[in-house]
């Protein structure tokens, strides 16, 4: 699968189980961060510790070129305006697109809501397949 089809599958995901913005990659109630919808797009699977373990999380999608890539994607759509200064380092790319499906950004009041994080997902993947169709002659 591709780096497009693993972000409708995370669509897919998000759109059933819903969206966590709290500690943990899976809420008790089953919602899911962005990134942990992500991993189990491009993996398949979502292994306990994403309930309760946060590093051992973060380990798991990092070891992931998949999920990795599917995350990166959304980040190189992000912009300069979404940052996250205290959490530059390995783990940037991983904090910076679950910090921005859960936080308001300065100029707003809320949150992006569940539809706004599936559109960039939906446009992201959109760009990607039309990066990867030659163009008709």
């Amino acid at each position: 699968m591709s780096t497009a089809a693993h972000l409708h599958q995370a669509v897919d995901l998000l759109e059933h189980y819903g969206l966590h913005t709290g500690d943990h990659f899976v809420a008790p109630d089953g919602g899911l961060d962005i990134c942990a919808a992500l991993y189990q797009a491009a993996t398949g699977v979502l292994p306990d510790a994403f309930r309760t373990d946060d590093e051992t999380a973060l380990t798991l999608i990092k070891a992931s070129p998949r999920a990795m890539a599917a995350i990166r994607s959304v980040y190189d759509t992000l912009g300069a305006t979404v940052t996250i200064p205290e959490h530059d380092g390995p783990d940037e790319v991983i904090d910076r697109v679950s910090h921005w499906a859960a936080t308001a950004p300065y100029q707003h009041a809320q949150p992006p809501t569940r539809t706004e994080v599936i559109g960039r997902l939906l446009r992201t993947a959109d760009t990607l397949d039309q990066q990867a169709t030659p163009l008709a002659a």
